[in-house]
């Protein structure tokens, strides 16, 4: 009952402020108010498959923009896939460099802290390391620096972002269904395997072919549905909350808001280096380089009418990395050891 009050209360602050201008206010406010919510009743709203829905509802409309896609539009984003290599790298260790020398942690909290990587992962990992609240706030600040930071610099435009479509048919209602029953079972698939984000990954891929085989041709995702992912994505953010008071939360916040500031700072300074070589974009070069937080970069995207299959190509890309990266030096490792 205390989940879907506070579920109630975020949709019904969020909007209000998504009514009075504030970009973005329906994902800023729910974040706001399950935040409060969580940290002074010590209650995480439950949201069963809510990541799921998020992951495959952005999946969806980043697919549909395929429409325009072709080897030329591939081609010309390989140069900036390798910027973001370099990017990331300088952004792990500048960060990590902060935390241990600036702050004095050690490197196992220091490298958990910067890990980049998707959400659940993410608060996978540290739940099997059995990390500190100090690193759980680091990876907090991220997200909600990054959120709030993207939401106020780029204005929202989901009128514009999500155009009205055809009247939907029963054709197009069952192509669509297909569409999600596919990215919800192969999803399921790489889930079992460990493939970070799977279902936004499969939603993607299975809409872009359905896109270029004309069968979604004039669909488009209604509002609601982004404006419900914005929600229940505020509302696991917040929850994050739980268990943090505010005298741990002002004890580590100066240290992560550096950590996550440096980590911003010089996605930024690589977006300008970039922007000037390859002559893109600098805003979707930024974008496309912030360490992580891809459900509310996907969502401030398609609010601010941005290229969103360019910037979570980018995201999908690291996280798959950094996914597999350890793994991989680790059989290396292993490998020479034998050898």
């Amino acid at each position: 009952m205390k989940s879907i009050l506070c579920l109630l209360i975020a949709a019904g602050f969020g909007a209000l402020l998504q009514f009075e201008g504030v970009p973005h206010g329906l994902l800023l406010g729910s974040i706001i108010v399950t935040a409060l919510f969580a940290s002074k009743t010590g209650i995480a709203p439950a949201t069963p498959y809510g990541l799921g829905y998020i992951q495959v509802t952005l999946g969806i409309a980043t697919g549909l923009m395929f429409e325009a896609w072709d080897s030329a539009t591939a081609s010309t984003m390989l140069p900036s896939l390798g910027v973001l290599l370099i990017c990331l790298a300088v952004q792990i260790a500048l960060a990590g460099w902060w935390l241990t020398r600036g702050a004095g942690w050690n490197r196992t909290d220091a490298l958990l802290a910067v890990y980049p990587g998707a959400l659940a992962a993410v608060f996978d990992l540290l739940e099997s390391e059995k990390a500190s609240s100090k690193v759980i706030i680091v990876h907090l600040m991220r997200l909600l620096l990054i959120t709030v930071l993207v939401s106020f610099l780029i204005p929202g435009q989901a009128a514009i972002a999500v155009a009205d479509g055809d009247p939907l048919t029963t054709g197009m209602a069952l192509t669509a269904c297909s569409v999600i029953a596919l990215s919800v079972l192969l999803g399921r698939l790489l889930l079992v395997i460990g493939v970070p984000a799977p279902f936004m990954l499969t939603a993607i891929i299975i809409t872009a072919v359905f896109v270029k085989a004309g069968w979604l041709h004039g669909f488009h995702m209604p509002d609601w549905s982004l404006n419900l992912a914005a929600l229940i994505l505020g509302v696991r953010i917040g929850s994050r909350f739980q268990g943090l008071g505010v005298a741990e939360l002002g004890r580590h916040g100066r240290t992560a808001l550096v950590s996550v500031g440096l980590m911003i700072v010089v996605a930024a300074v690589f977006a300008e280096v970039a922007a000037r070589w390859l002559g893109s974009d600098s805003l979707s070069l930024w974008l496309a380089y912030m360490p992580g937080a891809i459900e509310t970069i996907a969502i401030v995207a398609f609010g601010g009418g941005l290229n969103v299959v360019f910037i979570l190509t980018h995201h999908l890309s690291r996280m798959v990395l950094l996914h597999f990266a350890p793994a991989l030096l680790v059989q290396v490792r292993r490998a020479r050891e034998e050898t």
